[in-house]
């Protein structure tokens, strides 16, 4: 899998994020995102529009349709990682997976991800 996740671990002599998901430690990323210090680093935001009004279109580009896929492959692999007990419908359980998946893969500089699960086990830790 690849990824760039930036920063210093939360508590010294802890694993950074980067070296986490190098062993596929999922929980470990997990526990490193909930231990974030938010007020000294602040919190980077998106905002986007969308027309609802008529059909959305649906994708089509080969490139994004890949990406889709790969990210919704990484959710499912966490997801089970960290709440394999949940329901389909458990909006806890797909927040828990969304913030660790934001977490890891959406940080500036971030490299596109990758489908291939790491080397280690993804249950590492739990």
């Amino acid at each position: 899998m690849s990824a760039t996740v930036s920063g210093p671990s939360s508590h010294a002599g802890e694993p950074t994020p980067a070296q986490l998901l190098e062993a596929g430690d999922i929980v470990g990323l997990m526990r490193a995102c909930h231990d974030r210090r938010l007020e000294r680093e602040g919190i980077p935001m998106v905002l986007g529009f969308v027309d609802e009004r008529g059909p959305i279109p649906a994708a089509s580009d080969p490139a994004q349709l890949a990406e889709g896929a790969s990210y919704a492959d990484v959710f499912d692999r966490y997801t089970e990682a960290l709440v394999p007990f949940a329901r389909d419908d458990d909006e806890g359980a797909v927040i828990a997976a969304m913030q660790v998946v934001a977490f890891t893969h959406f940080a500036p500089g971030a490299a596109p991800i990758s489908a291939a699960a790491p080397a280690a086990s993804l249950n590492e830790g739990v």
